[in-house]
């Protein structure tokens, strides 16, 4: 075994066991290189190294032996051994007046990668193309069978969402969703004018029959919501119960 290796294997042993105290991942990656010849382990390290996507994949247990959880600690552990910050100074361009002066950070954040996975619900390959919309639920006006020709889950919505597609969340949720009078409006907009608005088809809460059977169930366990009512707590309210106290003290009430 040369020294260059040896040095490589105790670096990610001692990263792995810091970062994983009880030294299962370690223990894996020891057995995966006992049995390489050096020029196998050359060969991998090589390829390893020219690969950006290549990464050493580390096993925990979030629930279970409290020794494999991964904590932030540990991570700072390990960080201290590869001598990579983990807290810089951010500077943020966009939000500054003079592209000269950019913004940064008052504190040193942290700071890594986040990858970011395209939900499988919006690739192309999930969609299709259905040829009538006739298979409806009749609980809820969704489209199903050969009628959906793609669908959206709870993830999709709240990206959509996140990113400000608002429309585009208003439109897949609604008039392409459950909400059949909005989507007869949209159709018959269409064919009119042949083109259409989500404002001009929009329709009242009470169209909406998922909305409808979520504010049901959650009445039948005793849960009262704004879903489709007004909420005891909003604003508007509020300010009408401020005024009613204020009007009864000027009356000597």
């Amino acid at each position: 075994m040369t020294d260059k290796r040896k040095k490589i294997e105790a670096l990610i042993n001692s990263v792995l066991s810091a970062i994983d105290i009880s030294g299962t991942n370690a223990k894996k990656y020891r057995n995966m290189f006992q049995v390489m010849s050096d020029a196998q382990f050359s060969k991998w390290i090589t390829a390893f190294l020219a690969d950006p996507k290549s990464n050493f994949r580390v096993d925990i247990e979030e629930f279970g032996d409290e020794s494999r959880k991964l904590k932030f600690e540990n991570v700072e552990r390990a960080a201290e051994k590869l001598k990579l910050p983990l807290f810089e100074y951010v500077y943020i361009p966009h939000v500054s007046s003079d592209p000269n002066r950019p913004v940064r950070t008052k504190q040193p954040v942290l700071v890594g990668y986040l990858n970011i996975k395209r939900p499988q619900q919006l690739v192309t390959k999930k969609t299709g193309l259905a040829l009538d919309d006739k298979d409806r639920d009749e609980n809820t006006g969704k489209v199903k069978g050969d009628s959906k020709g793609g669908t959206t889950t709870g993830i999709e919505n709240e990206l959509l969402a996140g990113v400000g597609a608002d429309q585009v969340l208003s439109e897949i949720s609604g008039a392409r969703g459950d909400n059949v009078t909005e989507y007869d409006n949209m159709l018959d907009e269409i064919s009119r004018t042949g083109s259409v608005k989500l404002t001009d088809i929009k329709t009242g809460v009470y169209d909406k029959p998922t909305l409808l059977q979520t504010d049901l169930f959650l009445k039948a366990m005793g849960v009262k919501t704004d879903i489709i009512s007004e909420s005891y707590y909003s604003i508007e309210r509020l300010h009408a119960n401020m005024r009613d106290i204020n009007r009864q003290q000027r009356n000597g009430g």
